[in-house]
């Protein structure tokens, strides 16, 4: 079987299939989202694909949010009419803005929502 693949010239092709698979599920794996805050803005980040900016000034509301799961998908995600999430499975807030919601997956929800709603106080 190796012999005939190897005359026909398929076993790097199929050798290289089989790495960018490899590649892109340890990318996906090692997948990260992270949430920085200041006085000004917070910074969405679903590494290594996307990163977005949110001003607090538009954050209407910041709530904890059910856990995340794998059936909810993982990354960046389309959730349904002005929801995007950034999920990694686990413990969640929710962001509302003037004009999207957010699910973002945290490892410290209270946390998060305790110091956006610190920042939304002092603006």
């Amino acid at each position: 079987m190796v012999v005939p693949a190897l005359v026909s010239g398929i076993v790097l092709p199929g050798l290289l299939m089989v790495a960018g698979i490899a590649a892109l599920t340890c990318l996906i794996v090692r997948m990260t989202v992270s949430i920085a805050i200041d006085e000004k803005k917070i910074v969405l980040r679903c590494a290594p694909f996307y990163s977005t900016e949110v001003s607090i000034s538009d954050v209407l509301a910041i709530t904890t949010a059910p856990d995340t799961s794998l059936s909810d998908g993982y990354g960046y995600r389309i959730m349904g009419k002005n929801t995007r999430g950034l999920l990694v499975g686990g413990p969640a807030v929710a962001l509302e803005t003037n004009n999207r919601r957010w699910i973002i997956s945290t490892a410290h929800p209270q946390e998060v929502v305790s110091t956006i709603q610190d920042q939304i106080a002092a603006k």
